[in-house]
């Protein structure tokens, strides 16, 4: 069965929306295939060239093909019958009738997509890692893509976690891009799931990102944009969230911070500001006994769980492997909750911290 719904994808002039009227209308690819000119007529909203398609595409050589270089690299396919393909993923037009993946699924109710720019300031990243943490301690899946910056702090600090990374690709699942984060993608495969709509080979190209960004927020339940510039590719996310109903949440940023533009722009416009996990209905609709213990654990800092006695910057930055950008950062936020002070070189808790 898996070859015809792979020759149902491949079709030319035969779009998701028009491949998923097809299946409701005759249940099963292989029925598509084996349908007549004048069945294929009497569906409503069918074009003609996509009639023409079905009928003079018949070949399944090059769905022979990616099957084999499936099985050579342990790549599964996911289509809209199975009970993994989220519901609320199957009513965007957007989606895919099948869906290639490497990893393993679980069954969710709730995700939470985090997405933003490439280059990111160390706040950016800070928020992305923090994001990571909390929603892996949470049991909520993460939803985003592969590229440096939001992207990868957040999955990184989600599998350091324990927590259930999905992620979307631009080209083929088997294909590593960027080829530098080969050991976060293993890592990822490891507790998550790596997703594609493009078969197993294919290069990523820029006209594959916006579909990748729509199958982000059709597999989320809320958006967060953590830091988005003037054009950047996750506004586009954002776009197709307002399209789907999703809730946006944005997270503030300096005035005067190219990284921080699009992401205010988003809250003039709307956007629920994120000032915490505790922003999101995914958090809010959690058992209260269960919130109260997840409050008391984040609340614990890395920092404050060694700073037993009173320490020297370099020194913590050596224990924590942070560099001192990074530390003083940590440090100047610990500060300023009443939680460590900071005298000279040597940093130390604030009594009954």
């Amino acid at each position: 069965m898996e070859i015809f719904w792979i020759w149902l994808s491949l079709l030319k002039n035969v779009g998701p929306i028009t491949q998923k009227k097809l299946i409701n209308h005759f249940q099963t690819p292989k029925r598509i295939y084996d349908a007549t000119e004048e069945e294929l007529r009497n569906i409503k909203g069918i074009r003609k060239t996509a009639i023409s398609a079905i009928i003079n595409s018949k070949s399944l050589n090059e769905s022979e093909l990616i099957i084999n270089r499936m099985q050579q690299n342990d790549i599964k396919l996911l289509t809209i019958h199975d009970r993994f393909y989220p519901i609320l993923a199957k009513e965007c037009k957007e989606s895919p009738v099948i869906l290639y993946y490497k990893g393993n699924f679980k069954k969710y109710e709730t995700a939470i997509a985090v997405i933003g720019s490439r280059r990111c300031t160390t706040y950016g990243r800070n928020v992305a890692e923090e994001l990571g943490e909390k929603l892996a301690y949470l049991n909520i899946p993460i939803v985003s893509g592969f590229a440096k910056g939001i992207d990868s702090y957040v999955h990184a600090a989600c599998v350091k976690e324990g927590g259930y990374p999905i992620i979307f690709l631009g080209g083929g699942v088997d294909v590593c891009y960027p080829k530098e984060q080969r050991r976060l993608y293993d890592k990822i495969l490891e507790s998550g799931i790596i997703l594609s709509q493009y078969p197993p080979g294919t290069l990523p190209k820029p006209k594959h990102f916006m579909q990748r960004n729509a199958l982000i927020s059709a597999w989320s339940t809320e958006v967060i944009i953590v830091e988005a510039g003037k054009n950047s590719g996750a506004l586009w996310t954002a776009q197709f969230a307002r399209n789907h109903g999703r809730r946006i949440l944005a997270v503030p940023n300096q005035l005067y911070v190219k990284e921080g533009v699009g992401t205010n722009q988003l809250l003039e416009q709307g956007a629920i500001p994120f000032l915490g996990i505790e922003s999101l209905d995914a958090v809010k609709n959690l058992p209260i006994l269960y919130e109260q213990n997840l409050i008391q654990k984040l609340r614990s800092h890395p920092i404050l769980s060694i700073l037993t006695t009173a320490t020297s910057i370099p020194k913590l930055a050596l224990q924590l492997n942070m560099n001192n950008e990074d530390l003083m950062n940590e440090l100047f936020d610990l500060e300023l909750q009443g939680k460590i002070t900071i005298r000279g070189n040597i940093v130390k808790k604030t009594n009954g911290k």
